[in-house]
């Protein structure tokens, strides 16, 4: 009998730290000059910002992944491991462009938040 609550005890245990362990990813886009209520488009928005920024003659513009020129970049970004739908602030695109990245150097505050924001709307190839 010992045996049968002791069990029950431990599979009651156990099914409530796996449903504790269950939250929901919640990211905060910082706002800065950043309208969130906007569209993202990848075309007009999110390729100019990697045109501008990340088209150097030996970054990423085929040697260095993840190739960011026009027609190349978002399967690069999504087939690369780059953008993460599921939690964007840990997409790797990201955390190189935000201050204090790798990247930072080569782009602004607001195009990190507008990657963000665009990642965080489902990174569509619009």
């Amino acid at each position: 009998m010992q045996k049968k609550i002791f069990g029950g005890f431990v599979v009651f245990l156990i099914g409530t730290l796996m449903l504790a362990s269950c939250a929901k990813h919640t990211v905060t886009i910082p706002t800065n000059n950043v309208d969130t209520t906007k569209q993202v488009s990848y075309k007009d928005n999110i390729q100019p910002i990697f045109t501008a920024g990340c088209l150097g003659s030996l970054c990423h513009s085929g040697s260095v992944a993840p190739n960011l020129t026009t027609g190349n970049s978002y399967n690069a970004l999504m087939t690369g491991g780059f953008v993460k739908t599921d939690a964007p602030d840990q997409s790797e695109i990201y955390l190189e462009m935000k201050p204090g990245g790798g990247m930072s150097t080569h782009c602004t505050a607001d195009d990190a938040n507008l990657v963000l924001l665009w990642i965080t709307k489902g990174a569509k190839d619009n």
